[in-house]
Order: C-alpha cells, then sequence, then structure tokens
C-alpha cells in the first residue's frame, strides 16, 4: 500500500530519494536528535516512501547507501538549528511519515529551513540573551550585585555569539575566549572590589556554550548502542567543558584569587523566593535567544516552570540527582503526550530542550572541573554529584522514550507489537 500511494504523488527519481534520506538526517542531527531517534525517523520514511537505501547516522555526518542502483550520499552536519528551525524541520517530518508531501517539494522545504532568517532581530535575541543569564543567576540564587554583573557581562557574550561571520578555529576558541575573558573581569572585580562565588558567577554569562545538552545525548547514545556517536559526542563535549573549565582556572590564576575567595556561598546570598521567577525568566529569555515560533511560548514556559518545581519538590524526599532525572523523564513524557494530542502538535524538541537546559547539570561539572584545576576541594567534589545527575537524566529519558508510546498510542504499540512478533514467527 505503501509503494501505490508514494508512485501517485512522488514521481521522483532514485537521486532524490537518495538526497532526501541525507538531508533528513542532517537537518535531525542540526536540531540535537539523538542518533537512536534519527535512525528510526530516517526507517519509517523508507517504508512510507518504499525506499532500500540504508542509512549510517554519526553525530556529525550522516552516509546513505543506495545498494540496488550503486549510489551513495554523504552530508557534514552543520551549526545547530535554532528553535524556529527545529520546529519546522518536525513539522516537515511528520508530514514526510505520512507520505503526504512529494520528495522534491520536501528538498525545497528543508533547503529552506536551513536558510531561513531568525525570527527575531540582534537587539531581542541580545535581551533573550540577558534574560537566560538572570534566570541563572536565580537558579544559584545569587546576591543582587552578582546578578546585575552576571547579567551586564552576558551583553558582550550575546554579540560575540550572534556575530555571523566567526567560522573555523575561531569559533571553535569562543568558548575558551569567552569563558577567560568573563572569568577574568570577575576575579578582577572580586579582588579589587569584592564578590561573593566568583566561580559560580563566571559561569552564568557563559551558562549556553557549556555541553551539558551534548553530555546527556552522548550518554544516551551509549546507552542505546550507538557506541561510535555517543563516544564520539562524548569526547567532543568534554574537550570544550575542559577548555572553559582550563580558561576559568587560567584568569583565577592569573589573578590570583585566594582559596577563601573560591568557596561557593551562594545558598547564603539571596532568599529562596526568588527561584519562583528563574524558570519562567529564563523560558522567556530562551524563546527570544533561540527564537521560539510564537504558538509553543505558552508551553516553553509552562514545562520549564513546572519541571523545576517538580524536581524541587522531589529533592525533599531523594537524592537531588535522581530527583532531577526522574523530573526529565516525567517532562519529556509529558511532552510527547502534548505533542500527540494538542491541535498543531508542538514540537517535543521545541518545548523540552529549554526545560532541559534548565536542569541540565552541565554547569555543575563546569564549576567541578575548574575545582580540580585550582586545587578547590569543596568545588572538585562536586564532580561526583554531577556525573550522577547525568547518568540519571541519560536512563530516565531513556526510559521516557520507551514508556511514551505505550502511554500516548496503546493501540498502535500493541498493533505494531503484535506484527513485529508475528514477522519473528514467520521467521522462525
Amino acid at each position: 500500500m505503501a509503494e501505490d500511494r508514494t508512485a501517485s504523488i512522488d514521481p521522483s527519481g532514485d537521486n532524490d530519494k537518495l538526497t532526501l534520506i541525507t538531508s533528513v538526517g542532517e537537518a535531525l542531527n542540526r536540531s540535537m536528535y539523538p542518533v537512536s531517534q534519527t535512525k528510526q525517523v530516517i526507517h519509517e520514511i523508507n517504508e512510507t516512501y518504499g525506499n532500500e537505501i540504508s542509512a549510517e547516522v554519526f553525530a556529525t555526518y550522516i552516509i546513505a547507501l543506495d545498494t540496488p542502483n550503486n549510489k551513495v550520499a554523504v552530508a557534514s552536519t552543520g551549526s545547530t538549528f535554532r528553535f524556529d528551525q527545529v520546529a519546522a524541520t518536525d513539522s516537515l517530518v511528520d508530514k514526510l511519515r505520512s507520505a503526504v508531501m512529494p520528495i522534491p517539494q520536501a528538498l525545497r522545504e528543508l533547503r529552506a529551513i536551513a536558510d531561513s532568517p531568525p525570527l527575531f532581530g540582534p537587539v531581542a535575541r541580545i535581551f533573550g540573551f540577558m534574560m537566560q543569564a538572570l534566570g541563572f543567576a536565580l537558579c544559584f540564587r545569587m546576591s543582587v550585585p552578582a546578578t546585575l554583573l552576571a547579567v551586564g557581562l552576558s551583553i558582550p557574550v550575546a554579540m560575540v555569539l550572534l556575530w555571523s561571520s566567526l567560522r573555523g578555529m575561531l569559533a571553535a576558541l569562543m568558548p575558551f575566549l569567552l569563558t577567560f575573558l568573563c572569568a577574568l573581569a570577575i576575579a578582577l572585580w572580586a579582588v579589587h572590589g569584592g564578590v561573593d562565588d566568583p566561580v559560580r558567577l563566571a559561569v552564568i554569562p557563559v551558562v549556553t556554550l557549556i555541553p551539558g545538552a551534548g553530555l546527556t545525548i552522548a550518554l544516551i547514545e551509549i546507552t542505546a548502542g550507538d557506541m561510535i556517536a555517543g563516544a564520539s559526542r562524548l569526547v567532543s563535549t568534554m574537550v570544550v567543558l575542559l577548555s572553559m573549565a582550563f580558561g576559568l582556572a587560567l584568569a583565577i590564576d592569573i589573578v590570583g584569587l585566594s582559596a577563601n575567595q573560591l568557596q561557593d556561598v551562594t545558598s547564603a546570598q539571596a532568599p529562596s523566593w526568588v527561584l519562583w521567577l528563574a524558570a519562567p525568566i529564563f523560558a522567556v529569555g530562551n524563546i527570544l535567544y533561540s527564537c521560539t515560533p510564537r504558538r509553543l511560548w505558552i508551553w516553553t514556559i509552562v514545562f520549564a516552570f513546572g519541571t523545576f518545581w517538580l524536581a524541587q519538590l522531589l529533592q525533599s524526599s531523594m537524592n537531588s540527582a535522581f530527583a532531577a532525572g526522574i523530573a526529565m523523564g516525567v517532562a519529556l513524557v509529558a511532552a510527547s503526550a502534548v505533542n500527540a494530542h494538542v491541535k498543531g502538535r508542538p514540537s517535543v524538541l521545541v518545548i523540552y530542550m529549554p526545560t532541559f537546559w534548565l536542569m541540565v547539570p552541565g554547569s555543575m561539572g563546569f564549576v567541578a572541573f575548574s575545582g580540580d584545576i585550582t586545587a578547590d576541594r569543596q568545588l572538585g567534589n562536586l564532580s561526583a554529584s554531577t556525573s550522577l545527575s547525568l547518568l540519571s537524566m541519560a536512563i530516565c529519558m531513556m526510559l521516557a522514550s520507551v514508556i511514551a508510546p505505550v502511554i500516548i498510542h496503546p493501540r498502535q504499540w500493541r498493533k505494531a507489537h503484535s506484527a513485529g512478533a508475528g514477522e519473528r514467527d514467520t521467521a522462525a
């Protein structure tokens, strides 16, 4: 049936089919899909359009092979998509899964998505970056002077990040250079003017450069058996994290901050009620900076606020690392349910990823590595809790991705499960 339907709407040739698979794989990689999910989407599209194309997906490129026609295509993954591009990609993939779009039109739309301009201008995006910094400062319960300093330093950082001419080696050095310059400014301020908790303060202006999401996705890929993709992504993110920690430690060493000035005293700086503002402010900032489509604004804020406080509630009865993992798993199931039952099918990634960045302990890992480099035992001791949090999130997200179809579409899941069992029995 799938082949007959495809023939009636899609007269494209084999080259277009091969190009479609590589282009979809590249778009999903740029949308931060784990490799296992990208493979699943490609498999579904192949079945829908009657393709005989196999694909190998890696973290930074994809290889597609059309064996019957002896053709191969390779696509390298470009820069990460903005959220407006992610939402458009998800919408297009849904259409391809149902074979309601001719392949030539799908290729044109994929190119248009990759070349589309941002929804918001640079001023709005810089303001969004500042709000993200403010949201993180409230999460860390920084003092008012420290919060203002973090938000102020985020402005030049955002301007550099939005500088479109950054390419190649200079772009790769940005995490280290920006961290070093921010940490140098904060360390000098701490020595001459006095500021609490300079290490955590240095994290906030560059927090979007911390590859916490990459670390967790790498663990998901390794857990799912995608060892090459997971290991390569893990090495890449660890290099970025270590380079940022080195930049921080270098600035601290140049200025000569004492051990007492490096201590984590955040919890004594701001009242606990500021946490009520942290998640909504961060979510609004992420909406502006990441160019989230208007129809997803409310969902983004609701998920960030709800997941953050679910984790806070769970922390009263269990380890904070386990609480974060369970909260993220519940959020992923809820996001999948919203995608399945709400009109317009809100993108799971777009409404889930801001919450993920708010919760992911990448910043804790950055601080922990910095503590190891600077020989600060209190900060270095965060390494164990950070590793446990990352592992907890990865496992709970894997469980959620398995549980969500069973809960949301039980009939479809039972039908697919029965069909798979029948095929195995026939083969036996």
